[in-house]
């Protein structure tokens, strides 16, 4: 009888039991892989999330020493404000996807002088709060992900002041995340087809938004189709008048 127990004790794995235990572990390995990517993304897009809140905030503080105006204007992604040696000196050029503009040399990246809003809003030109993490790989263009809404500057809006057509400010984009092969810091008439990204976060999820009242949504804005009449980041009559200067 102790011997039996014995060998029962010192038997290991047929090759079939080791087999079926393999199989399993890999089942249960493509169960879990899927949810792991969800969760990690997920995670990137509550992230963005966080960043534009941020944003927000500081846009308010700008806000509140701007009379009222919640960014700066002409200070975007263009020779004027990005040279190597004087404004208007041709280093940027237009070889980017879509003809964006970038840097002549991207090696000399440090040596550009940035007359850019982030320099004023935040002290330096990439903050790391303007990038979203699901914008890492390649770096977008200009180190940023996210673009302000020019039409707040077209129609002279200031915060808490009344908006054209009688739209909600939580209906108002203040700010959305951009296409990373472009370098624009402001999404201006025309440019919505080029430079909104609405799927950054998924086909199906869409883009993260920061509001004119500072919550932020994620959401799809492709359900219906674009033309420039219809520019869902405008809240005016489809025009564009000139804008003003600070």
């Amino acid at each position: 009888m102790n011997q039996r127990l014995s060998v029962w004790g010192q038997r290991g794995f047929t090759l079939v039991e080791l087999l079926v235990v393999i199989g399993i572990i890999g089942v249960m390995i493509a169960i879990l892989l899927p949810a792991l990517d969800k969760a990690r993304e997920q995670s990137k897009t509550v992230q963005c999330m966080s960043n534009l809140r941020q944003v927000g905030l500081q846009l308010l503080q700008y806000a509140d020493q701007s009379n009222g105006f919640l960014f700066p204007n002409g200070m975007g992604w263009d020779n004027n404000s990005v040279y190597l040696t004087s404004p208007g000196d041709g280093s940027m050029s237009m070889t980017g996807p879509g003809g964006a503009l970038v840097l002549a040399d991207p090696n000399e990246a440090n040596s550009y002088h940035y007359n850019v809003w982030p320099a004023v809003v935040f002290g330096s030109w990439d903050p790391p709060i303007m990038t979203c993490p699901t914008d890492l790989d390649p770096p977008p263009i200009a180190q940023h992900t996210y673009v302000l809404n020019g039409y707040l500057s077209y129609y002279n809006e200031k915060y808490g002041t009344p908006l054209p057509n009688h739209m909600s400010p939580s209906d108002a984009i203040l700010m959305g995340e951009k296409v990373s092969g472009t370098g624009d810091y402001y999404m201006e008439y025309g440019d919505y087809a080029k430079v909104v990204d609405t799927v950054r976060h998924g086909m199906t999820i869409g883009s993260n938004y920061l509001m004119l009242d500072m919550h932020v949504e994620t959401k799809l804005l492709t359900e219906e189709g674009y033309d420039q009449a219809t520019d869902p980041w405008d809240f005016g009559n489809g025009t564009a008048p000139t804008p003003p200067q600070q």
